[in-house]
């Protein structure tokens, strides 16, 4: 089920709490559009895919955080899923001693084939300040697309004396 709320009186500093108290409420995910509402207000538009159990909580949450006057319930959605599973991929600096793990999704599309590969975030974070630490300066976003070249190839893959594999 998707729900929509328009929201025209938060702060955009204020939307991540929002977003993660929804997650926290069985949202599957959270869209925040940025909007510009009655009167020239800014405001926002979330669009909150969840099931029909959570609602009632959801719309609670938001009348209490956001005192907004209703939702709109899209309730005819259809949400086509595709099979996915989690990876991980061992960074490994050999003559540092240093070896992580990051967790990597991989989605697979109508045939069964790795379509994607998603790196989780904050450990890509956590790992670009390991290695920075032990010598290695490398950008995010170099970490990710080498994580997760790494998962779709299926080979092992090397970066500045990095080598990351799969598990």
């Amino acid at each position: 089920m998707l729900v929509m709320v328009n929201v025209d009186n938060a702060a955009g500093e204020a939307v991540p709490y929002i977003i993660e108290k929804l997650m926290d409420l069985g949202a599957e995910s959270v869209h925040a559009i940025p909007a510009i509402t009655k009167k020239g207000r800014l405001g926002f538009i979330f669009l909150i895919d969840t099931a029909r159990k959570n609602v009632e909580a959801i719309g609670d949450f938001l009348v209490r955080e956001v005192s907004t006057l209703g939702l709109r319930l899209f309730e005819e959605v259809e949400h086509i899923k595709f099979d996915s599973e989690m990876k991980v991929v061992r960074l490994t600096l050999q003559d540092k001693g240093l070896s992580l793990a990051l967790h990597v999704k991989v989605v697979r599309d109508s045939r069964g084939l790795a379509a994607a590969a998603k790196a989780e975030h904050d450990e890509l974070r956590a790992a670009v300040q390991a290695l920075a630490d032990a010598g290695v300066n490398i950008s995010l976003t170099a970490l990710k697309e080498l994580v997760e070249t790494t998962v779709l190839s299926g080979e092992s893959q090397v970066y500045q004396g990095l080598s990351a594999h799969l598990e």
